[in-house]
């Protein structure tokens, strides 16, 4: 990790926004280590602590958790720190933003509802409730579903509303010298002005879509979880049996 521990880059795009695209021009500018809870799929405690910190109400406790929580990291992407940009420009006031966005509201639902089963619904958690992470990426999206439906008086499902309230909010708060709404389609050259970075010469801006790998993932744990539940009832049957079978006897 970096021996500095201020955060310089704050992404503050919503998830699905091409975040994953976006921390690998970084890298290759030479922005490292990046905080990304999706590529490669994160520590456990990391996800865990992600959500935590999203649900504190105090925002003391908030700050605090935030800085001991991207200690080291000098970009950070989605939540929690896309939810709490005010908060990181607390901590981290001449740290940089970039707006992640997509071409278009539609395009960027279509984009998080094509990822399969929600990550939020009970069926999810209870099927993978004994697979590690997946309770905690759970409580993470639940968490952010609840801040942004507080915070904007939404419903607690991503919109089309959700996506603009959430653009424009960054827009209000960020100082405009500070702030870049970037997509990689549009290429280098503006991600690296912001920065101050070279522009890498012959090599293209990376185009990664985690979208197939994410839903294996989701249906994995679906599958393994709904396994060791039937062994579990199994077991539990053939116990049972068995302890009735002596008793008969």
């Amino acid at each position: 990790m970096s021996a500095s521990s201020d955060v310089k880059i704050i992404v503050a795009g919503l998830p699905r926004t091409s975040t994953t695209s976006l921390k690998k021009g970084l890298e290759i500018l030479g922005v490292t280590p990046c905080f990304h809870l999706g590529d490669p799929p994160a520590p456990i405690s990391r996800v865990k602590e992600s959500a935590r910190v999203l649900a504190i109400q105090d925002r003391n406790e908030r700050l605090k958790a935030l800085k001991k929580l991207y200690d080291g990291f000098e970009a950070v992407f989605e939540p929690p720190a896309s939810a709490l940009v005010d908060d990181m420009l607390t901590i981290y006031p001449n740290a940089k933003v970039i707006l992640s966005v997509r071409k278009n509201p539609q395009v960027w639902l279509a984009s998080y509802y094509g990822l399969g089963i929600d990550l939020r619904s009970k069926w999810y958690r209870i099927l993978g409730y004994w697979i590690p992470g997946v309770i905690h990426s759970s409580d993470l999206i639940v968490a952010w579903s609840n801040y942004y439906a507080e915070k904007f008086n939404l419903a607690q499902v991503p919109s089309e509303e959700l996506y603009h309230k959430h653009n424009q909010w960054v827009h209000d708060i960020v100082p405009a010298g500070q702030l870049l709404e970037y997509q990689p389609s549009m290429g280098w050259e503006p991600l690296a002005r912001f920065l101050d970075r070279p522009v890498p010469e012959g090599q293209p801006f990376p185009r990664v879509n985690e979208a197939a790998f994410l839903r294996n993932v989701k249906r994995v744990a679906m599958g393994l979880g709904s396994l060791v539940w039937l062994c579990l009832f199994v077991g539990l049957y053939y116990t049972g049996s068995m302890a009735w079978s002596k008793l008969c006897v």
